[in-house]
């Protein structure tokens, strides 16, 4: 048992040592500044609209940022927007054919030497989904499992049994 009390001496020498200060300069909320983002960093704050008519719709584009891009046609020209993950076009059931009228929010960036815009929501009608997040960050379907659970319910939803 001599043990015990010779470590406990070491412990109380150990915190005493260390300043107070630096165990509540860890907490969150404690001193902090606020960060300022840097300029390409997506901030939803300068979020815009467009509207516009489908002019082509690739669902697999290779085109920088690789996914789903709609040229738009606007009264200030055409727009490339970048859509992200297509499947969560299709989950949501929203079809983008050539002369639909359409609504997207989100900002425009460059991609190598095009300037795209990054899409955050698309409206068509009275449906909206979300392809980005508040951050700008691409979202994508759930797992496998989730996939083929919102495609029974799709499909059940086409057949018109009971809900």
């Amino acid at each position: 048992m001599k043990f015990v009390p010779k470590l406990f001496c070491v412990l109380a020498a150990l915190v005493s040592v260390i300043p107070a200060g630096s165990v509540f300069a860890q907490r969150p909320g404690v001193n902090t500044t606020a960060a300022k983002p840097s300029p390409n960093t997506y901030n939803i704050a300068n979020d815009l609209s467009l509207q516009g008519t489908v002019l082509q719709y690739t669902e697999n584009s290779q085109t920088p940022p690789i996914g789903a891009h709609v040229l738009l046609q606007t009264s200030t020209g055409n727009i490339d927007v970048h859509l992200g993950d297509a499947r969560l076009l299709h989950l949501a059931n929203i079809n983008l054919t050539q002369g639909a009228s359409i609504r997207f929010v989100g900002q425009m960036r460059t991609a190598g030497q095009n300037s795209v815009f990054l899409a955050r929501l698309v409206q068509v009608g009275a449906q909206l989904v979300a392809v980005r997040s508040d951050h700008g960050l691409p979202l994508a379907p759930a797992g496998a499992r989730s996939d083929k659970a919102l495609l029974a319910n799709a499909q059940n939803n086409q057949k018109g049994g009971a809900r």
